[in-house]
């Protein structure tokens, strides 16, 4: 990872891009290489303080590590918390771009409990009702919106607004439907991104927009998150 690219800085508050193939936040005793929590740390000491604890450098949520996009993040304590409310509240809109197996003909929406009975668990579980303490479930909403189809690999491109934006949310929702994430194995998928990715990912998911309230002026901020260079799709991509 080549230095940190700022998509926005006001005040307390920041947004950074996360490219694909790069942690959030450092993984225990340092280990799967670099991280953006790490490197904003290594540029600004002081964000060590800001969050929740020293590794999170600032930042309010985090990304799989083959997703890119939007990071939001804080530099005060006071700040942090408003946006970390904001986003546990739902209140922050987080809308992606992901590649899809089959066609999605019609916008679709999927509400469910996300949870799993184990702390580490690689994969999270899907509830139609409150499992209870034990699965450490929490609800959360996707809407998928188709964008574009390709007939010859039969995959399509979706955007998926996604609230609060859970663990694995938009990857567990998207394979409920019946559509996971091209790639992604893990979720059921049994093709693979091949050349539509130029950096090298096992799916493709992007956090092209967040908006929300900035904590210290109360007026809305909307963040966006080029991805030309994300995405080799040769068919008409239209976003509102």
């Amino acid at each position: 990872m080549e230095g940190i690219k700022y998509l926005y800085n006001s005040g307390a508050v920041f947004a950074v891009y996360k490219p694909a193939g790069v942690h959030s936040v450092q993984l225990p005793d340092g280990r799967g290489g670099d991280s953006v929590a790490a490197l904003l740390v290594e540029n600004r000491p002081q964000l060590a303080s800001a969050g929740k604890s020293p590794e999170d450098a600032g930042l309010v949520h985090r990304l799989d590590f083959s997703t890119s996009g939007v990071l939001l993040g804080a530099s005060t304590c006071e700040a942090w918390q408003a946006l970390f409310d904001q986003v546990s509240q739902g209140s922050v809109l987080k809308e992606y771009l992901a590649c899809v197996e089959g066609r999605l003909k019609s916008e679709q929406t999927i509400s469910s409990f996300i949870g799993s009975p184990n702390r580490g668990a690689k994969k999270m579980r899907s509830y139609p009702k409150d499992p209870g303490e034990k699965a450490r479930a929490l609800f959360g909403t996707t809407l998928f919106k188709p964008i574009s189809y390709d007939s010859a690999r039969n995959i399509s491109l979706v955007a998926a607004v996604a609230s609060p934006a859970r663990r694995h949310q938009i990857r567990l929702h998207a394979s409920t439907l019946g559509h996971p994430l091209v790639g992604d194995s893990l979720y059921g998928s049994t093709t693979n991104l091949g050349d539509l990715a130029p950096t090298p990912r096992d799916f493709f998911l992007h956090s092209w927009l967040v908006e929300f309230a900035h904590p210290e002026t109360g007026v809305a901020v909307t963040v966006k998150s080029p991805f030309a260079g994300e995405l080799s799709w040769t068919g008409p991509i239209t976003l509102s």
